[in-house]
C-alpha cells in the first residue's frame, strides 16, 4: 500500500531542537545522484560512451512550499540562516523529513544553506518557497 502524504512533517534545528516548520503545502527532496566520469577512449571497439563511478554523491536538495508566517520561529531560523550563514561544518543545520508511513520512517539531513523568496497574490495566502542544500547524504531508510 502506498504512503499517504497527509501528515508527512518537515522537520528544521530551531535553537537546537528538532522543530516541525508549520503551515507546509509541500515537501520535495529533488534526489540525490552517484556522480560519475566518463572513461571512453578512442581505441574502443563500442561507439557507446562508458562511464564510472567517482565514489562520490550529490545530495541534492529539499524545496519545501509553505504559508509564510513571518514570525513563526521555524520560518524565521530559515531567514536567520540567511543573514548569518553556516560557515563550519558545526554550524550546520540538522533537517528531517518524516514521513506518515505506519513506520513514522525519517530521512535525516543536514543542511548547508538556504534559499528563500515570498509569494503574494491576489485571492491567495502569503506563500514561501524555501530551498534546503544538503550536505553528505539524507540517511535513507534500509
Amino acid at each position: 500500500m502506498p504512503t499517504i502524504s497527509k501528515g508527512s512533517v518537515l522537520k528544521i534545528d530551531v535553537a537546537t531542537v528538532l522543530t516541525a516548520v508549520s503551515e507546509v503545502i509541500s515537501i520535495d527532496h529533488d534526489g540525490a545522484e552517484s556522480e560519475t566520469f566518463k572513461y571512453s577512449t578512442l581505441d574502443q571497439s563500442g561507439a557507446g560512451h562508458l562511464y564510472l563511478g567517482n565514489g562520490y554523491s550529490e545530495p541534492g536538495n529539499v524545496n519545501t512550499e509553505l504559508f509564510w508566517l513571518p514570525a513563526n520561529a521555524g520560518h524565521q531560523q530559515v531567514t536567520d540562516s540567511l543573514t548569518t550563514p553556516a560557515t563550519t561544518a558545526a554550524n550546520q543545520l540538522d533537517g528531517e523529513i518524516t514521513f506518515a508511513d505506519s513506520a513514522s520512517t525519517t530521512m535525516p539531513f543536514k543542511i548547508a544553506g538556504f534559499s528563500f523568496g515570498v509569494s503574494i497574490a491576489m485571492d491567495d495566502g502569503v506563500k514561501s518557497s524555501v530551498g534546503m542544500k544538503l550536505t553528505g547524504l539524507p540517511t535513507y531508510a534500509t
